[in-house]
């Protein structure tokens, strides 16, 4: 059994440790679990988040509950072919999608994933977005096939949203190498906000705002703007980079007292930094890829070395022979011997 301390880590850890568990066949057994943070031990979202992959893969599961500071996952084999996950309030689609995406590496036929309630924007988290416009196209590049439909957009504090996602057995047959972008091809991106902001015109703002500061770039900006029937008020805008190599994505969410515009400049300023930087992935895709590059290998360029970056290379190399190896702003893992089961 792999054992991880999990006092430097928050929730994000114990999601990727489970995921890497089904995807790999190996039990892990995390201890102290967030053992820094005020409140130790698992919260509801991450007993939901175990939950979910814990039911994908008939896993045996001990100390699952609530401020729990040590957990023991057993895994078994993936044979699941639809799942329904149902998030309270507004909890993060894209976090709960995070550990069944790696878990599925181990599929041998395809899965659907009905999500009912939680937030398709939301702080510290991808939004639901990012990863139809950027993290799916690129591992689809590599060869694994995922796609995402948004059913109703869900916002902070109430969720209620609905997503379905497909994920296809994988056929990743070398490295995950992302060196060169190549040419700026165009801008895309989704403004959104709830019907009740339509009045306001909140979600033509933001976009306005963004393409204003992004049109000196000399390529088009295609922005989307949507109105959805929401629970309750909300707003937020994805915005994407397409290069001839790869895909750079940026986002922001609307709160109280902040004006659309400032919401709007805030993701293209992000999505500016990303686009004038070397890298090769965004600030998302630079942890979201080490679980996928720990187990086949691959290199790409990144724009800063974050903790998210650190506990992740910890914990994949855990479950792998990989060495991470860093250098000049470039994350290279030599491929192990045995990735994913299956």
């Amino acid at each position: 059994m792999i054992e991880i301390n999990g006092a430097t880590g928050g929730g994000s850890l114990v999601r990727l440790a489970v995921g890497l568990s089904a995807a790999t066949g190996m039990p892990v057994r995390i201890v102290n679990i967030r053992g820094a943070r005020p409140n130790p031990g698992l919260q509801a979202q991450h007993v939901a988040g175990v939950q979910v992959v814990a039911e994908l893969c008939s896993a045996e599961v001990r100390g699952l509950r609530l401020g729990s500071r040590e957990l023991e996952f057993y895994p078994g084999p993936i044979r699941r072919t639809s799942l329904q996950v149902e998030i309270s309030t507004a909890g993060s689609i894209g976090l709960a999608l995070q550990p069944v995406q790696i878990a599925c590496l181990s599929a041998t036929t395809p899965l659907t994933v009905s999500i009912v309630g939680g937030a398709t924007f939301g702080r510290w988290a991808p939004p639901v977005p990012f990863l139809a416009m950027v993290n799916f196209p690129l591992l689809r590049r590599f060869g694994y096939p995922a796609q995402i439909d948004i059913e109703r957009h869900g916002f902070y504090p109430e969720g209620g949203a609905r997503a379905r996602a497909r994920f296809f057995p994988p056929r990743i047959t070398g490295p995950i190498e992302l060196l060169e972008r190549g040419n700026l091809i165009r801008i895309g991106g989704v403004s959104v906000a709830s019907h009740h902001l339509q009045r306001a015109q909140v979600a033509h703002r933001q976009a306005r705002a963004a393409q204003e500061v992004l049109r000196p770039l000399g390529v088009p900006v295609e922005i989307e703007v949507v109105y959805a029937d929401t629970v309750c008020p909300g707003s937020g805008i994805s915005l994407w980079a397409e290069f001839e190599g790869t895909i750079l994505g940026a986002d922001a969410i609307g709160e109280p007292g902040k004006r659309s515009e400032a919401v709007g400049r805030e993701a293209a300023e992000g999505l500016l930094g990303e686009i004038h930087s070397a890298a090769t992935v965004d600030r998302h895709m630079a942890d979201q890829l080490i679980p996928f590059v720990g187990l086949f290998g691959g290199v790409y360029r990144f724009r800063e070395l974050t903790d998210h970056m650190r506990v992740n290379m910890d914990v994949v190399s855990r479950f792998t022979e990989s060495t991470f190896q860093i250098e000049g702003g470039v994350l290279r893992v030599q491929k192990p011997s045995s990735p994913a089961r299956g």
